[in-house]
């Protein structure tokens, strides 16, 4: 029997494979249950400190609550895709020279969304839900002999989420609205150990992978009323309830490159993910300026899981942003001409490792308009920082460029419009 005791000691680019686009990264805290989950929804509140629970949008997917799409036009669909590029510097005592940065570029997700009639608004896409990506080595040791092995842990993957997010107004002014996004949560996990020792004969690789799918719920409702001439405001509130994912897992064992167990199932593990509830309010000023604020609670400590050196905690998120809009008219209806977006946010992490929670923090900034016909853009630039250099953890200082394009136009059937 082997007892481990890793000391991280050097960490660097590896790549992997995710939606057909290559990746070069190193995140080191996704070692943990389902990978490092992104929070982000990568739509153009990402100029505005990922803050939109109570925000609403005529001209761009704005899903942040599944309620928020009932403003759409009716009969103009919209396709979106977002894409991310980031570039982070680690610092802490197992970073040296050759492992201090990486850079990395994610297609994060694609949606078609469609307003269908008067009181309903519907769309259907994927995001990038999880990543898994980190490299590390350390010295196994063996029991009974003062030998030691140095061991090669590393781990690639991540979960997708394809989602069908359907909202309805109500009333006659149409200031109530209610959404329900359905998703299905899958993709695989690969953590692998590799003994590639001089003083062994032949390298030793276990590979443990586990497969996912499961269906998820998450319910929004949002209410928006003029409160002078100048201003109105939105109120929203999004419910996710917790949800138990159960894997199937295989074990891989190779000798050298002699195959000594391939894919051998071992049974099932259960990973959770929490219940989650947000707040969200927004003053617009004339239709053209809007200051929002979020708060999201994420429920982890109820699962009680705690492993040596590292337990979850509950997650809490704040965030405010602000977007400043000029519009134009076209045969599609009103669309934004151009817009301005700041924001920050602050986050603690569901992550608790040597006792320190890992909190993350950042600033964006964000421009969006028109680029031809039907063709809109937006771009976010984002700073910050995430982690901690104390009890020998890693700090990540980050920038993170986000861009995001829309194509609109009017739905056509049997040969005339829609109206």
């Amino acid at each position: 029997m082997l007892y481990k005791k890793t000391t991280l000691l050097t960490l660097f680019i590896t790549g992997c494979t995710v939606i057909a686009n290559g990746q070069n990264m190193s995140n080191p805290y996704s070692i943990y249950e389902l990978g490092d989950i992104d929070f982000r929804k990568y739509n153009r509140t990402s100029g505005m400190g990922h803050t939109g629970i109570a925000v609403q949008s005529n001209t761009s997917f704005v899903d942040n609550n599944p309620a928020a799409i009932t403003s759409l036009i009716k009969s103009v669909y919209l396709v979106n895709v977002a894409a991310t590029g980031k570039s982070v510097t680690y610092k802490g005592d197992p970073i040296g020279l050759d492992n201090s940065n990486s850079k990395d570029f994610w297609i994060k997700r694609f949606t078609l969304a469609l307003k269908l009639n008067n009181f309903w608004a519907s769309g259907i896409g994927f995001r990038q839900f999880s990543n898994l990506n980190y490299k590390f080595s350390g010295d196994k040791s063996i029991e009974g002999s003062n030998q030691t092995v140095t061991t090669l842990y590393e781990g690639d993957g991540g979960l997708h989420e394809y989602f069908w997010t359907n909202a309805f107004a109500a009333g006659k002014k149409k200031r109530l609205s209610f959404g329900v996004k359905s998703s299905i949560i899958a993709g695989g996990l690969n953590h692998s150990e590799i003994i590639a020792d001089a003083s062994l004969p032949n390298s030793f690789t276990t590979k443990i992978q586990d497969y996912v799918g499961k269906l998820r719920f998450e319910g929004g409702v949002l209410y928006k009323t003029p409160i002078s001439q100048k201003w109105d405001v939105a109120i929203g509130a999004t419910y996710t309830p917790p949800t138990d994912i159960t894997s199937e897992r295989t074990v891989t064992v190779l000798e050298g490159s002699t195959e000594v167990n391939v894919n051998e199932f071992t049974g099932n593990k259960v990973f959770h993910l929490p219940t989650t509830y947000g707040l969200g309010i927004a003053l617009t000023k004339n239709q053209k300026t809007t200051y929002a604020l979020d708060y999201v609670h994420e429920d982890w400590a109820s699962f009680k899981v705690k492993e040596t050196g590292w337990q979850l905690i509950n997650s809490n998120r704040i965030s405010a942003g602000a977007n400043f809009s000029q519009f134009n008219y076209s045969k599609n209806g009103v669309v934004e001409k151009r817009s301005f977006q700041v924001g920050s946010f602050f986050n603690q992490s569901y992550l608790q490792i040597r006792n320190k929670p890992i909190y993350e923090y950042g600033v964006t900034a964000g421009i969006g308009g028109i680029l031809g016909q039907g063709l809109l853009y937006n771009v976010a630039l984002e700073g910050g920082s995430r982690g901690t250099t104390q009890q020998k953890l890693i700090k990540e200082n980050y920038v993170q460029l986000t861009l995001s394009f829309t194509y609109r136009d009017l739905l056509y059937t049997k040969g005339r419009k829609y109206d």
